[in-house]
């Protein structure tokens, strides 16, 4: 019962310092004022009646799900087969190919965001959201890698096998037996590369510009001037955007199965 309380006690410190900031601008948000304060100057919803008929918000947040939707279509196109791929070659080769394929977090994410400018620069694929979303991509890969790879490590070998014996083919042992399997890890892995792709601030204020920036950049931009509470608003609805993301794909994905597997 003590270490239960004890526990109980650690977690709750963990979370305040957390959580404490969101609360804030949450709270800052529903200030009656023209500036973003704490404690705010009478509770008021004018500024997330202004941030849902603002056009450059909804642009924003296009570009983001943009950006973060084709991030995530990328990395399970590409990380899935590589990490089928990777258990199947000697120990030493698996180790040199995990270590290229997870490149893109050897360098600081600003180092690695002006690469890609001075890349984009080169070929003339600049101010592109697709442009984006590919340097993203890429450095968001190495999680989607680890998670389907800890996935496969943790699936039966000998399942595939006796399927063939009741006589199934290559394919339909993939898609009926090894896929399901798989499904917890995928879903974790293109949950994570969601979240980091569409709260990605550094790679998306280099490669992007005024007229296709994402909502981390526009909140941002916001942020030269005088604070307003409508940037409190729109980060508390940036927030909810990604709860829900989370909360949609906990359900459905049934993640917690491959989380805490034993």
């Amino acid at each position: 019962m003590n270490r239960v309380r004890v526990v109980s006690v650690v977690t709750a410190c963990a979370l305040i310092p957390l959580l404490a900031p969101t609360v804030l601008v949450v709270m800052a948000s529903l200030s009656g004022g023209e500036l973003l304060t704490f404690p705010p100057k009478g509770l008021t919803f004018h500024w997330y009646t202004e941030m849902l008929s603002s056009q450059e918000v909804w642009t924003a947040l296009g570009n983001s799900l943009y950006v973060a939707g084709l991030s995530v279509l990328i990395n399970v196109v590409c990380g899935v087969p590589a990490a089928l791929a990777l258990p199947t070659v000697g120990r030493y080769s698996r180790t040199l190919f995990t270590v290229l394929l997870s490149l893109g977090l050897s360098s600081p994410t600003i180092v690695t965001a002006f690469a890609y400018f001075d890349l984009y620069s080169r070929i003339g694929f600049r101010g592109n959201l697709t442009a984006v979303a590919i340097a993203v991509a890429v450095t968001c890969f190495p999680f989607m890698l680890w998670t389907v790879l800890a996935a496969v490590e943790d699936t039966d070998p000998n399942l595939a096998p006796a399927a063939a014996t009741l006589g199934a083919d290559p394919v339909e042992q993939f898609l009926f037996v090894r896929l399901p399997l798989l499904a917890p890890g995928i879903v974790t892995g293109a949950l994570v590369v969601f979240v980091l792709s569409i709260t990605d601030f550094v790679v998306s204020q280099v490669l992007t510009n005024i007229d296709n920036q994402t909502l981390p950049v526009f909140v941002y931009s916001g942020l030269r001037g005088a604070i307003s509470p409508a940037l409190g608003a729109v980060s508390t609805f940036f927030i909810a955007v990604v709860a829900v993301a989370f909360a949609v794909v906990l359900r459905l994905g049934k993640v917690e199965r491959f989380l805490f597997r034993t």
